[in-house]
């Protein structure tokens, strides 16, 4: 075993300050616990970020920094609601970069690192659809972004759904003892679904049509898709914010 340092590129309209040193632990299995330093520093397309990972291989060391580092950003971009991607080349993704950049501070990682690495622990899913959401942020096709945020809410309404015969009927229903669960079985309370009682299954309907390939690469479908994108977005959101705060934070 060895220690590495890896180094990556972080794309998206953030920016620091000064240059950011810290020491975090990382905990990708359980019991499997290692102190790794954290640098990160101002760059073109956003932040050079780099860690030290301790392992057999220059491979794997770059796969275990990709995955330590990127569950952070699902966490610190789903706390900005700005996109954030990790790469491991100099290619700039000039979809994340923009003329308004936030100010980071270090706290501000440092508190993303320790909440992903006991989400990582303890809610592997609710991570996942964090993830889910990241790359909605940062996809620029309409339907991935669509699929994405989609996935996010019922992802973890797989997972954290009250068990009951309505609830194994599937992902509709699963959402919708959820959203009961945040906001009361009155839908007038849901902000973002206007009263409209079909609305879970509307969306669940076009994320299959998108997934199964059913809905044709036309403009009028194209157009479609990307007038329910912030609502989709909004609704994902709210619901994982909440279900976060009020549902897995002692």
């Amino acid at each position: 075993m060895r220690i590495y340092e890896v180094e990556l590129n972080l794309s998206g309209t953030i920016s620091l300050q000064s240059p950011i040193n810290f020491s975090t632990e990382k905990e990708l299995e359980i019991g499997a616990i290692f102190n790794s330093s954290v640098k990160i520093n101002n760059n073109q397309q956003g932040l050079k970020i780099s860690t030290t990972v301790r392992t057999n291989s220059e491979d794997k060391a770059k796969k275990i920094a990709l995955l330590f580092i990127g569950k952070m950003l699902d966490v610190l971009s789903f706390k900005l609601n700005k996109p954030l991607n990790i790469s491991d080349n100099e290619i700039i993704n000039k979809s994340l970069r923009g003329n308004v950049r936030a100010i980071i501070e270090k706290n501000e990682f440092r508190e993303a690192f320790e909440i992903s690495r006991n989400l990582n622990l303890n809610h592997t899913t609710f991570l996942r659809g964090l993830n889910w959401y990241r790359k909605g942020l940062y996809s620029d096709d309409p339907f991935d972004k669509f699929l994405a945020f989609w996935n996010s809410v019922s992802i973890v309404a797989s997972k954290y759904h009250t068990p009951n015969a309505r609830t194994s009927n599937g992902s509709i229903n699963q959402i919708w003892n959820c959203f009961e669960t945040l906001w009361s079985s009155d839908i007038s309370n849901w902000e973002g679904i206007n009263n409209n009682d079909r609305w879970i299954n509307e969306m669940s309907n076009i994320r299959n049509n998108i997934a199964h390939g059913l809905i044709p690469i036309e403009i009028e479908y194209v157009e479609d898709v990307i007038g329910k994108l912030d609502n989709v977005k909004d609704v994902a959101y709210k619901f994982l914010n909440e279900w976060f705060n009020s549902q897995l934070t002692n």
